[in-house]
């Protein structure tokens, strides 16, 4: 199947924006090598999958991609007939109808996306003032697309011979329900299937039975696995990040050449100190190809889907155990993705590190240190805090060396020493800019805020 033909049946001018840049970039061979293979083997039992790429491109590039990782785990796929999407045979035996949560009609359009889009994708929670919007209007779109194809599978494909009662039934669904899409991460499907609403100022969620619908009086009900009501469906398979970011940032994992520079912000659910982390993704640092892939189980399914089904992936998995809902993953999973040229990275890559520090709740003073990051805790009865801000030498980032030290020493001493201190360090500093001498925890608040 050659996704890149010229067809009869589409003109250049019905292309869709992503494959014409995809088909197009002069620099992106290493995408196209990787999207050929993911459809490798696969039948177009239609006979329409390359008119619907060109034409529509996220229904189809799911699919391929879908389609991919079960060949890399190693599943064995029946494709003998047109539907459901995916039969699943061995070693577990499921079905898989895929689905895309699109922007609505009247929506803002992908095409609208502008550079204040990409700088705002690594935004913590707490600091996006569209935050809840972006959530509510995610619930809505998915829940759309979920419960339309939950009835097309009980109404159709249910009834094909083919198609056994018994048998795990999963929606696998991929959301571009808005422009920023990207930003949704978990929180709409830990919402819609389980009633549970993450509020970023508490950091933890809260139990809901409904949510408005942007702009309208109306709401729409959640909690769609706390019932048997929706027993049909077995598991969620969900993604908010694979698009053209995905592919580049797996041809860079395999060492093709990229224009781009391709950031993920990943979470370290055990480590509490800094549980957000940095990836920059390269032939070093890959990214897996089930990476950003979240299986969400339905405890009230009446064909359970087998947790250990995906346990050789970096899909990570939600389910409950007693009265607590809990997540295993072989990988961090990724909250968000950067995908931005080269020519971009010296400003973003301030951006992406300030970011990091406001996702992981430290001050300034605490993150950019030279030392691990640690919370600042000084007895201001006892003692002082000497922070030593310097300009490093490779990229002439702003870093500092803060400890503590005594209040009975004077600042005369205390500068001296922290000259000296800078000198025993074997980091290459260009220079010291400023140093901070500070006594009182007026002013420590004012500054580690």
């Amino acid at each position: 199947m050659d996704l890149f033909e010229p067809l009869k049946k589409v003109s250049e001018d019905q292309w869709h924006t992503k494959f014409k840049l995809l088909k197009e970039d002069p620099y992106g061979e290493g995408e196209r090598i990787i999207l050929q293979r993911w459809v490798e083997g696969l039948v177009d039992r239609d006979n329409k999958m390359v008119q619907e790429f060109q034409k529509t491109f996220h229904a189809s590039f799911w699919e391929f991609y879908l389609y991919a990782c079960f060949r890399e785990a190693g599943f064995v796929l029946d494709q003998t007939h047109n539907r459901p999407d995916f039969m699943i045979k061995a070693p577990y035996e499921f079905n898989v109808e895929a689905v895309v949560a699109n922007i609505k009609s009247q929506g803002r359009p992908e095409s609208d996306r502008g550079m204040e889009d990409l700088m705002d994708m690594f935004i913590p929670p707490k600091n996006q003032e569209d935050f809840f919007q972006i959530q509510h209007e995610a619930v809505v779109r998915q829940s759309n697309a979920i419960t339309s194809k939950m009835k097309k599978y009980e109404n159709e494909y249910s009834k094909c011979d083919w198609v056994k009662a018994d048998v795990p039934f999963v929606i696998a669904m991929s959301s571009y329900s808005q422009v920023n899409y990207g930003r949704e991460f978990i929180y709409p499907m830990m919402t819609l299937l389980y009633g549970m609403y993450y509020v970023p100022e508490e950091n933890s969620y809260v139990s809901v039975s409904e949510v408005q619908k942007p702009e309208t009086d109306s709401t729409i009900p959640v909690g769609l696995f706390n019932s048997d009501k929706y027993s049909g469906i077995s598991a969620i398979l969900y993604s908010c990040t694979t698009t053209l970011g995905k592919l580049t940032s797996l041809a860079k994992s395999e060492g093709y050449f990229s224009m781009n520079e391709v950031y993920n912000l990943r979470r370290d659910y055990e480590d509490t100190k800094m549980p957000y982390k940095l990836h920059h993704v390269g032939i070093d640092s890959p990214e897996m190809l089930t990476d950003g892939l979240f299986l969400f189980h339905n405890p009230f399914a009446k064909n359970k889907l087998d947790i250990q089904c995906f346990e050789d992936t970096s899909v990570t998995q939600f389910f409950w155990q007693g009265n607590i809902l809990v997540h295993t993953s072989n990988t961090y999973p990724i909250v968000c993705r950067l995908n931005f040229s080269k020519m971009l990275q010296q400003g973003f890559h301030i951006l992406i590190d300030e970011y990091s520090r406001q996702y992981n709740d430290f001050s300034p003073m605490e993150y950019y240190s030279l030392d691990e990051s640690e919370k600042i805790k000084v007895d201001f009865n006892r003692d002082c805090l000497v922070c030593i801000w310097v300009k490093m030498e490779r990229d002439q980032s702003i870093r500092n060396v803060h400890y503590l030290r005594s209040q009975y020493l004077t600042d005369e001493y205390l500068l001296q020493e922290a000259k000296r201190e800078v000198g025993k360090r074997t980091e290459k500093i260009d220079k010291i800019m400023r140093i901070d001498l500070i006594r009182e925890k007026e002013i420590f608040d004012f500054v580690n805020q």
